[in-house]
């Protein structure tokens, strides 16, 4: 083809048509112009079709996670309702020592109160999409602002979780361990709310016969200002790691709703 042009230019400058060349010259430049813009046009739209189909890949994936971090979040908001019910309950036979608890009783609700929960983020999606840089191109570049706000926010949610394991290891337990242990049964672990199956330890101490004539004085802990305190303490961070999790759900349904829509 370009071997064709040449012949027609050097035919032209031959027969002396300087007048044709030079609007022949300038039809050649329009058309190599014309081309080199499709050429562009093209590539522009190949390279905006992969960044496209990056981009939805990863908001599938993030759909994933988010959906992952929503059943987390659940769980969580679960995980301390029943510990706020169980504080509820020991406070108030601590306000009212008139009213017989039990030993039985006693061990199934102070129990729980040994364990805390650590904080999950489903992050992986996101945090190797920011790795690779892959965002700029991205159009949705508010959805992406938002997902960024979300996951560095969940330092919220370590800090409340961590906040009730310092003071379960700070004041309960010290306080728990004056009493000896042998009030643990089988059925001791039953209000229990776990993601471990923590039944078998339970069934283990209990299947080990203590021969000891030991007389468990919960009552004189259910006395103490300092157990009392400690509820109030355990009560009043769990109601703030409630909090915390209901906004992170609110941002959550919100960011899978404009997800959807984006798909």
């Amino acid at each position: 083809m370009i071997k064709f042009f040449r012949q027609i230019r050097q035919n032209l400058l031959s027969e002396g048509k300087t007048a044709k060349y030079l609007k022949y010259a300038i039809g050649e430049i329009i058309l190599v112009v014309i081309g080199i813009l499709i050429a562009l046009q093209i590539n522009s739209w190949n390279d905006n079709r992969k960044a496209k189909i990056v981009e939805n890949n990863f908001f599938a994936n993030v759909l994933l996670d988010l959906e992952k971090d929503d059943e987390k979040l659940n769980y969580y908001h679960r995980f301390h309702q029943k510990r706020i019910q169980y504080l509820d309950t020991l406070l108030t036979y601590v306000r009212n020592p008139n009213r017989t608890m039990g030993i039985e009783k006693f061990g199934m609700y102070v129990e729980p109160l040994f364990y805390s929960t650590n904080a999950t983020n489903y992050a992986t999606t996101f945090e190797s999409a920011k790795s690779m840089g892959i965002f700029n191109n991205f159009r949705e570049k508010d959805i992406v602002k938002e997902l960024s706000q979300y996951y560095a926010d969940f330092v919220l949610v370590e800090n409340s979780f961590s906040a009730i394991t310092r003071i379960v290891e700070n004041q309960f337990e010290p306080l728990m361990y004056t009493l000896p242990e042998g009030y643990i049964t089988e059925t001791t672990g039953t209000l229990v709310v776990s993601e471990e199956d923590v039944q078998k330890f339970y069934q283990k101490v209990s299947s080990i016969k203590d021969n000891r004539d030991i007389t468990y004085d919960y009552d004189r802990i259910l006395k103490t200002s300092s157990f009392e305190n400690y509820l109030i303490g355990d009560m009043g961070r769990s109601y703030g790691a409630i909090g915390i999790i209901e906004t992170r759900k609110s941002i959550l349904n919100r960011l899978l709703e404009r997800i959807k829509e984006h798909d």
